[in-house]
């Protein structure tokens, strides 16, 4: 036997907390928040002056949430195109069969919106401002497939403006996949 005596363990040690846990979201610093909000203001531009060019609204609520997430957390899965493709358009369409079979009002609205998220799940594609794009498709009554093509086209534009940023280095890495 061992004339060692053991001492009572100490508390033990908290588990490791995220980074964000009981504290404030990292600050990203002063110059990827001015190159952020750069690239999102250029993408938005882009919208106006096509929208501008062609006579047709192209910079909507629901897209400017869109450049904010694809400029802002490039990394994240609601910035990839998969989720702002499918997840714009899926949410679109509902809206508008929404409205077909139930009419415009808030409750079609807040229905459709809470389907969205539903369908996004499911196409693995969740992109959270397609849920007021929903919205949108039942409150606004947009002409079906001049809304769904416009949507496509402010979408497309989009991701496309965020490579671009991406390459010149005013955001991070994007995408990190394609689909």
């Amino acid at each position: 036997m061992s004339n060692q005596t053991q001492t009572p363990a100490g508390p033990a040690a908290p588990p490791a907390r995220s980074r964000w846990a009981g504290g404030s979201p990292p600050f990203p610093g002063p110059r990827p928040a001015a190159l952020g909000s750069l690239a999102t203001v250029a993408s938005l531009l882009v919208l106006v002056a096509l929208g501008e060019a062609t006579g047709h609204l192209l910079m909507i609520a629901p897209l400017a949430a869109t450049a904010m997430i694809i400029c802002s957390t490039p990394a994240l899965p609601p910035a990839q195109p998969r989720g702002v493709l499918l997840g714009q358009l899926g949410s679109g369409a509902l809206g508008l069969v929404a409205v077909a079979l139930f009419g415009h009002s808030l409750w079609v609205a807040a229905v459709a919106a809470g389907l969205s998220v539903g369908l996004m799940l499911l196409l693995r594609a969740v992109h959270a401002p397609a849920a007021a794009t929903a919205v949108l498709a039942v409150l606004q009554d947009p002409a079906p497939l001049r809304f769904l093509v416009l949507l496509a086209v402010g979408s497309a534009l989009l991701v496309l403006v965020g490579v671009l940023a991406s390459r010149l280095g005013a955001i991070g890495k994007y995408p990190t996949y394609w689909w």
